[in-house]
């Protein structure tokens, strides 16, 4: 009868070790989960930075496509005078002059919020003809994942360096 009175125990040794065994593996797979979940996070905003700059650097190196667009005949944009880095102050204006629904569907973000600026050396955004070489809305500070993509660009008419700073988020 002695072994009789092991079988009303709830809490065994057997259980006991079962349950441990059992809160373990669900431990380690919740971990590995977890990390597995970070890490593909990560590999998701180093692909989209990667588009980003690519993005940027296509602007400062494609003439865009007509070669001479403007805002009514442009299907893909680009800054470049022909020379890597040397903004068109033309098409500059142009595209800065667009309403931001377009201006953004023509940097390809749609569904995100972005700013695109022309800064000179001091931080100040570029004006010429009394339009502001800016588009986009400045309010980043308290977003999640801000991917930012900055070049160093030289606009040959103002014979002027500044940089082209790009936001997305």
């Amino acid at each position: 009868m002695e072994g009789d009175s092991r079988l009303g125990q709830i809490f065994s040794a057997d259980f006991l070790v079962g349950i441990i065994v059992v809160l373990f593996v669900m431990t380690t797979l919740q971990v590995y989960n977890t990390r597995i979940l970070e890490d593909i996070k990560q590999e998701e905003r180093m692909i989209f930075q990667q588009a980003l700059d690519s993005r940027t650097d296509t602007l400062l190196l494609f003439e865009g496509k007509p070669k001479n667009w403007s805002n009514e005949t442009v299907e893909i944009l680009g800054f470049s005078t022909g020379t890597p880095n040397e903004l068109n102050e033309t098409k500059l204006i142009e595209y800065f002059e667009m309403e931001d629904e377009r201006a953004q569907n023509l940097l390809g973000f749609q569904g995100r919020n972005f700013y695109l600026a022309v800064e000179n050396q001091s931080g100040n955004v570029i004006e010429k003809n009394g339009v502001s070489f800016k588009v986009g809305s400045k309010n980043w500070e308290n977003a999640k994942n801000v991917y930012v993509s900055e070049r160093e660009v030289l606009i040959p008419a103002r014979a002027e360096r500044a940089s082209l700073r790009l936001v997305v988020w």
